[in-house]
């Protein structure tokens, strides 16, 4: 699945979050994650992890990714930069 971040929300202490996309239909769905995983993914590709375990949203809104969902409809710890659109 392709889509544009519009938003992350989380909370480190309880291991759950949001991240919000646009779908490539245009769309706008919350999906709903687990905390660690989708952080680090997106730390890996945009080095976004600021101080006191937070994430700086400003370094993800705007992207362009590729992501997978499991059969419950949560998404992956897999999520990678959408290079055709780059």
């Amino acid at each position: 699945m392709k889509g544009t971040i519009l938003g992350f929300y989380g909370s480190w202490g309880s291991g759950i979050a949001t991240l919000s996309i646009k779908t490539e239909s245009g769309e706008h769905v919350n999906i709903p994650c687990d905390n660690g995983p989708t952080v680090r993914a997106l730390d890996a590709i945009f080095d976004c992890i600021g101080s006191g375990h937070t994430i700086n949203v400003d370094k993800i809104k705007g992207k362009k990714i590729k992501y997978e969902m499991d059969d419950m409809g949560l998404v992956l710890g897999w999520i990678a930069p959408d290079e055709e659109t780059d």
